[in-house]
């Protein structure tokens, strides 16, 4: 039925549209007349859309519109038929309608609505040109000063969103006046002062210049020039997408203070201008979506830093890629992230990047050639095991026991896990447990199951968080499981490997980590003393993530990245950029950090090992 009627409404368009040009040309109206009757179905149809039955609006207008009779409701009627029409999400046929008013009575006082009205429905039809060219007519020859400002608004929202580059020439060809030209020319000299071609904006803004000598836009005009003549380069805008307020508020702020940090006081602060966009994601994936729509398009930044959770990281990454404008991740970690969209690039290491280079560092390097995996069941657990255990079996190594636990509980009981990963070990050594017994039982001494060690597993992985090492380490101790002890990417607190009920069970763990700053250098050094003097506090690793993210962003301008597509093709090729936290190679990894710290916590201190060769 929907569809039925939908048809008949189209029909109706269609025969008027036809009788109305057949009727141009068959008729001449020489006059109004004032039919009492016609008001009276015009209040009709009016009130109707007013209660938004646009439906029996359009009924009412329609038949008014297609009148024989030139009444003094016509060109009303033509009005409101179209944005009846419009409502009813028929676009093309309301404008069909504000086109024939336009055409057939360019004097009548509602033309700038026609105008207006037919640029929303291009809009939605997709056409940004025509729709730019409607409200570009309306700046230059419109009356009413309320639409003149709207028009204004959706025009320049179309330029910086919707229209691409070279079709805003076209449209400062098709300028009616003054005003259109100067708004036009205005946008395009700032887009191309953006990306650094100085001379092709002042083409621009002098042609303007002496087409309308005295336009209404001249001290926007004067200081563009001012910008364009000067031989100091523009700042380039960089997009900052944060959590400043909100659950991962403390860590956003850190972020923000390395960015700071190194936009006026890093390697590059004098040679590369930077101007920071900044919007707070609240800790919230919407508020950071909004936050992309914003920067990209309206603020027209050239690259965005951002978010902190991979999630969040992931959907702000997506829009980015789709506007042009490269994301760089300073913290997510998890897979996946950087394959969401061609411009996403993670400065950090991935999961599934760090499962495997720890699996290939134990076995290269340490000689392990056995292992079991102790992990929560959740995703970071996952892909962290999946990667590790995917490595060693290329290398010919052997997964002989995996167990799993859910996060969360204050008394982390793992026996039960503990006592299946013995039972693996001894079935892969063939150790017969109960014969041990009963021969030590035969000498007459005490022996129970627990206190058969265990040597047939080399390794033993657990990529566990921080604030469960407390619990997994003494009861590691009393599993009897003689393995070397491997780590995720939360084991690099040293005060939590310390503690007393830990440390003695783990001293001599290996694990891999995205952050270890190289406090010994004098480069480090001075940036920690630095940062201290000038933002009044120590600089931690959310700072550094911060001060990374920008210096790598500044070291790209200035080996002469300007647009997006340029940053994004330089950051693909990035290798063994020195970064405080570590090295970052993006270069053969599609885009996600491939450098990984192998770091030991011995004997109280937190150590690097050489990492292995690319």
């Amino acid at each position: 039925m929907l569809k039925r009627g939908r048809n008949r409404l189209g029909l109706a368009c269609f025969l008027f549209i036809f009788a109305i040009a057949t009727l141009g040309r068959a008729q001449q109206w020489t006059s109004v007349e004032v039919v009492p009757d016609k008001e009276k179905e015009f209040q009709k149809a009016l009130y109707q859309y007013q209660l938004g039955n646009y439906k029996a609006a359009f009924i009412g207008f329609e038949a008014l519109a297609s009148a024989a009779v030139l009444h003094q409701r016509m060109t009303a009627a033509w009005l409101m038929t179209g944005k009846s029409l419009y409502h009813l999400e028929r676009y093309r046929d309301a404008v069909g309608y504000f086109s024939r008013l336009i055409d057939t009575f360019p004097q009548s006082q509602y033309v700038d609505d026609a105008h207006y009205a037919r640029a929303q429905a291009y809009y939605r039809l997709g056409n940004h040109v025509k729709a730019a060219r409607d409200l570009l007519w309306l700046l230059d020859f419109g009356s009413d000063s309320r639409l003149k400002g709207k028009a204004r608004r959706l025009v320049t929202h179309i330029m910086r969103e919707k229209v691409p580059s070279a079709e805003l020439y076209d449209l400062l060809k098709a300028a009616n006046g003054a005003r259109s030209a100067g708004l036009v020319a205005i946008e395009i000299a700032q887009m191309e002062l953006a990306e650094g071609r100085n001379q092709r904006a002042r083409q621009v803004l002098n042609a303007y210049r002496q087409a309308y000598p005295s336009g209404p836009y001249d001290s926007a005009v004067d200081r563009l020039l001012r910008e364009a003549e000067s031989d100091r380069p523009r700042p380039t805008r960089v997009g900052v997408i944060l959590p400043l307020t909100g659950y991962f508020s403390e860590e956003g702020r850190g972020v923000f203070k390395g960015i700071k940090f190194a936009q006026t006081h890093g390697p590059y602060a004098k040679q590369v201008p930077v101007q920071l966009d900044v919007w707070d994601s609240e800790s919230n994936v919407i508020k950071a979506i909004e936050g992309v729509k914003k920067l990209a398009k309206r603020d027209r930044v050239r690259v965005i830093i951002g978010e902190l959770e991979s999630d969040i990281t992931a959907g702000i990454g997506a829009l980015a890629s789709e506007a042009g404008v490269p994301l760089l991740a300073p913290a997510a970690t998890e897979n996946g992230v950087a394959g969401v969209g061609d411009l996403v690039f993670q400065m950090n290491s991935s999961l599934s990047t760090k499962g495997s280079a720890l699996a290939e560092y134990a076995f290269n390097v340490l000689g392990l050639r056995t292992f079991a995996t102790l992990a929560p069941a959740d995703e970071y657990g996952q892909q962290m095991v999946d990667s590790f255990a995917a490595r060693i079996d290329e290398l010919g190594g052997r997964i002989i026991a995996q167990q799993w636990y859910y996060s969360g509980t204050d008394d982390l009981n793992l026996f039960r896990q503990f006592s299946k990963i013995r039972e693996a070990a001894f079935a892969y050594d063939s150790t017969d447990v109960q014969k041990l017994i009963e021969e030590a039982e035969e000498k007459g001494e005490d022996l129970e199951e627990k206190d058969i060690a265990v040597y047939s597993i080399d390794g033993i992985f657990f990529p566990i968080y921080s604030e469960e090492i407390q619990y997994v380490a003494p009861q590691f101790a009393l599993s009897n499981i003689r393995a070397q002890v491997l780590g995720g990417e939360y084991w690099d607190t040293v005060e939590i490997l310390r503690a007393k009920q830990v440390q003695p069970y783990i001293n001599g763990c290996i694990f891999v980590s995205d952050y270890f700053p190289d406090e010994t250098s004098r480069t480090f050094q001075n940036f920690r003393n630095q940062f201290r003097l000038t933002m009044k506090t120590t600089p931690e690793r959310w700072e550094v993530f911060g001060y990374d993210a920008m210096t790598l962003i500044q070291q790209v301008l200035k080996d002469g990245a300007r647009t997006g597509k340029e940053i994004a093709a330089k950051l693909s090729r990035l290798e063994d950029f020195q970064g405080m936290k570590g090295k970052i190679s993006f270069k053969g990894n599609r885009r996600v950090n491939r450098e990984v710290n192998f770091l030991q916590f011995l004997n109280g201190r937190i150590i690097r090992h050489q990492a292995l060769s690319n």
